[in-house]
């Protein structure tokens, strides 16, 4: 039994993705603050052949409040710009009606929180792919947000009843192995590939962009092949 926690992000790179392969079961973050200009309701697709920057607008936007009090403020410019950028940027692509169709079911529902939206485009792309996971939010797992930094991950854990957590490479700055051995748990880090496909472009390939351009120029199962590209440190 392994677990890991992240801040849910809407339609993440192909790293996020592989995150939630490596575990049993997945938390989204939801109940911690929300960071500007980070990954939680920004990301990229390929737009002219070039990584383009989308951002979903929220109202009365503040890192004072976490991201499950985040919320969208839907109108003309999202989803219904945005989703015109989509058309134009891979109505070539192999996969472009299935994906879309994904795409419009989870913002056909207009969740208030942008947790709800970027938690629903991960578990809505892992049921896409015939997958399946246990997923979570923190925010309903009861587990005090007074805790520090790791005592918190360590006891949201615990609550999912497992000793083994796992969490993003970059993490190796924040948390250390014997730390955690020291609490008795097991403590790896994801250690992600992200292999090249073909894009439609001219030029070299483009890594990290959104889950959706990995799901536009992929088959289901050259997708869940790439889920696997990773290794554990």
């Amino acid at each position: 039994m392994s677990v890991a926690i992240m801040q849910p992000y809407f339609f993440p790179y192909l790293g996020y993705f592989q995150l939630v392969q490596s575990v049993d079961d997945f938390v989204f973050y939801d109940d911690v603050m929300f960071i500007k200009k980070g990954w939680i309701n920004r990301n990229q697709i390929l737009m002219q052949q070039n990584a383009f920057l989308f951002t979903i607008p929220l109202e009365k936007q503040s890192q004072n409040k976490s991201i499950r009090e985040s919320n969208i403020s839907w109108g003309s410019e999202f989803p219904n710009k945005w989703l015109q950028q989509l058309q134009s940027a891979y109505k070539k692509a192999p996969q472009f009606i299935p994906v879309m169709e994904l795409i419009e079911s989870i913002l056909s529902k207009k969740p208030s929180s942008i947790a709800d939206l970027a938690a629903s485009s991960v578990m809505a792309t892992w049921q896409y792919l015939n997958l399946e996971k246990r997923f979570h939010f923190s925010s309903e797992l009861g587990v005090s947000k007074d805790l520090d930094r790791a005592e918190r991950l360590m006891a949201i854990t615990e609550t999912l009843g497992s000793k083994h957590y796992i969490n993003a490479k970059n993490g190796q700055d924040l948390y250390q192995k014997e730390y955690f051995a020291d609490k008795g748990f097991e403590l790896n880090f994801l250690n992600q590939t992200l292999p090249p496909y073909y894009q439609g472009i001219k030029h070299d390939f483009i890594p990290g962009l959104s889950m959706i351009d990995v799901l536009m120029w992929n088959s289901k199962q050259e997708v869940v092949i790439m889920l696997s590209a990773y290794s554990l440190i």
